[in-house]
């Protein structure tokens, strides 16, 4: 009643009638509202009840009124609504008019499909033009998330996975984790035989999504030619997307993942093409279905290496002959090896050879776990290691050069400096009583020349002891300086650093309080390459190269330069120049005449198989002692150069667990000289059974 009331007084008073002029004379809206007359009516009775008769008036009596309220909620409401439609025509003309053409773009490309093209790997050539890497077309297979049904991924990875021989689980999680893109085609297998693609466009309506693209795959013309130091490709890893070195690349893309395809990818993989071409309402390409607006790809371009490939030949079949001799001696653990050619100019790797290898080609469409498997097993001797770069183990006698550039250039000893050899040396020092044996059962009094040349164990003991009592390391500083117990800085990853030791390293590297002192046996096994002096193949071979041409540490580098498909020069990969180390002419001459007559002189510990050959060889033989399965193994070494009096060309050979160094390492680098100077293979004239 309230609610209706109209008179603000008969709101106050709370009056239950419409208008004062209805109030009965009991109502408390009394004395009448103003403006208003009240009719005279005569008293009722008063009801028992105590209140005021009921006044009954019918329709026309009670008019109804519109208040301002109402009014004003209707005016806004109306609004609202005209400024609704106001939006939605506004909508509708720009949907209609403004955005036609945009529209009508998006319609058709409902109808287009952007489709890669992969661009070709550029190939990777030796220095004289021999194509050791190149492409062959092949088919991929793959699922575009976007065309799969919802739900029925795992049916499609079922039967895809029956005609490809891929599990289906390994479908599945491919293609969700790649589901950001799913306009991407996502590759499960590469190099499809055709037959199977045959039997997959059969079964296509089955397979929604499924699609075929036609891609390059690596080819070796050569086999397993060098396959350690060009490496494999294969499809970008998650992880590898996040470096910043792949930044650019898509889920996918196949990069280079070892060797020189990974170090140089950038030129090698080209930019891949893009075609629009339309499809139906199954995603399925039409016949002639082209359309422009599509990019064509651009061929990466042409890697020129330092290699030579019949060089490199050699050296692979040095290490099968050097493993052959070894066994004939009755090593018949030897299982491996390494083989370096290093131009001792400038550092160019002619041949880089490790056993055992593999065939490259494994990689190609992805490698399967049972082969990957057999690639790392133990069994197997580790066919993936690079052991030219990635195995450092003592190094012999070959040490003993340092030795004599650092005893003369430390004034430690001289030319004509003399020791007496019977066969054993014992340190003379209460606190060191062990004895110290010599290869041979003894040489007798020699010098520097003639302990070289015969490679005298108890020569360099002596040498070893001085440079113990010196202040300072100053025998591992000149074989750092040398370069080992560093990366040589070569242009191929997992190079490993190998370990020059010093009385600091050890303080660091063992735990026990009686363990971290530097004895004088540690400094007498450093003297002949053995105790925990370990190098690589490579780093010997620089070493090497730098009492070759004079004092020059050279970058060893397989990277030539980069041409494009014209035959251009892009870039001429010069690498950095070499770290100069200064020695004095007299003691270059006189270890290079010392290594000379190693390799030529009766008692030379080489020259049974180098005196006599054409070419004058210059080499140090080494049989380094390695702790292996439990027992100590003999690990044959042999590292040179030639022509000794114009060095070109520097050798090094190491087999593992094959014996002597002369004996069958030596003779294994004979092989390689024979390829580089063009030598007719022939025997050698005796068997060296010392060091």
């Amino acid at each position: 009643c309230r609610r209706a009331s109209s008179s603000g007084r008969c709101w106050r008073l709370r009056c239950c009638w419409r208008r004062c002029s209805l109030c009965p004379p009991t109502s408390p809206c009394a004395p009448p509202c103003e403006g208003e007359v009240r009719p005279v009516s005569p008293v009722s009775p008063v009801d028992p009840t105590g209140l005021p008769p009921v006044v009954r008036r019918g329709r026309r009596d009670r008019p109804v009124q519109h208040l301002p309220s109402v009014a004003v909620r209707a005016a806004i409401v109306a609004g609202v609504a005209l400024v609704l439609f106001a939006i939605v025509f506004f909508r509708l003309w720009f949907l209609q008019v403004l955005s036609y053409d945009t529209f009508v773009a998006r319609a058709n490309d409902n109808r287009l499909r952007t489709v890669k093209i992969v661009a070709p790997r550029g190939a990777i050539v030796d220095r004289r033009g021999e194509v050791l890497v190149e492409n062959r077309p092949g088919l991929a297979v793959g699922v575009r998330p976007m065309d799969v049904p919802a739900g029925r991924l795992g049916e499609v990875a079922q039967r895809l996975g029956k005609l490809l021989g891929v599990p289906p689980r390994r479908i599945v999680a491919k293609v969700r984790s790649q589901q950001y893109l799913p306009y991407e085609l996502v590759v499960v297998k590469e190099d499809v035989p055709r037959a199977v693609v045959a039997r997959l466009l059969e079964h296509r309506p089955d397979l929604p999504g499924v699609e075929v693209r036609k891609n390059y795959l690596r080819a070796y013309p050569h086999g397993s030619l060098a396959a350690h130091v060009l490496g494999h490709v294969g499809e970008i890893s998650a992880e590898q997307l996040k470096q910043r070195r792949f930044k650019g690349y898509s889920p996918g893309d196949v990069v280079g993942q070892g060797g020189l395809e990974w170090t140089y990818d950038r030129w090698l993989r080209g930019r891949d093409g893009v075609a629009k071409v339309q499809v139906d309402a199954l995603g399925r390409p039409k016949q002639g279905g082209e359309v422009p607006g599509g990019r064509l790809p651009e061929a990466g371009d042409t890697l020129v290496t330092t290699l030579d490939a019949r060089v490199q030949a050699a050296a692979e079949e040095a290490l099968r002959r050097g493993l052959a001799l070894a066994h004939a001696g009755g090593n018949w653990g030897a299982n491996g090896g390494a083989a370096v050619v290093l131009d001792a100019r400038d550092g160019g790797v002619l041949a880089m050879a490790s056993y055992p290898t593999f065939d490259p080609a494994v990689w190609v469409g992805g490698i399967s776990e049972k082969d990957f498997r057999a690639l790392t097993a133990p069994g197997a001797n580790y066919p993936l290691l690079n052991r030219a770069i990635q195995e450092a183990k003592a190094v012999g006698s070959t040490f003993k050069v340092v030795d004599a550039v650092a005893g003369l250039e430390e004034g430690v000893i001289s030319p004509s400096t003399t020791f007496y050899c019977n066969g054993s040396y014992k340190v003379p020092v209460a606190t060191d009583n062990r004895v110290f044996h010599c290869w041979s059962a003894g040489h007798g009094t020699l010098d520097l020349t003639r302990a070289i040349v015969e490679s005298c164990d108890v020569y360099f003991y002596n040498v070893g002891y001085r440079f113990y009592l010196r202040a300072g390391t100053p025998l591992a500083d000149w074989a750092v300086r040398l370069g080992l117990g560093r990366p040589t800085g070569i242009d191929i990853p997992g190079e490993v650093a190998g370990r020059v030791p010093t009385p600091a390293w050890k303080r660091s590297y063992f735990k026990a309080e009686v363990d971290k002192v530097w004895t004088p046996g540690d400094s007498l096994n450093l003297a002949v390459g053995q105790g925990y002096v370990e190098a690589t193949p490579l780093q010997l071979a620089v070493l090497y190269a730098a009492i070759a041409n004079g004092g020059t540490v050279v970058r060893p580098h397989l990277g030539l330069r980069i041409v494009d498909a014209q035959g251009e020069v892009v870039q001429d990969l010069v690498p950095p120049r070499g770290r100069r180390v200064e020695m004095s002419r007299a003691t270059l001459d006189v270890v290079r005449r010392a290594l000379r007559l190693a390799a030529s002189a009766p008692g030379g510990t080489s020259a049974p198989v180098f005196a006599g050959y054409p070419v004058a060889v210059a080499g140090k033989t080494g049989t380094a002692e390695v702790w292996d399965g439990g027992r100590y193994v003999d690990y044959a070494w042999y590292a040179s150069y030639a022509p000794a009096d114009d060095p070109r060309y520097v050798v090094v050979v190491m087999i593992e667990k094959g014996g002597h160094g002369g004996s069958v390492a030596a003779p294994a680098a004979r092989v390689i000289y024979d390829a580089l100077f063009h030598v007719k293979a022939g025997a050698f004239s005796g068997h060296v059974v010392g060091d």
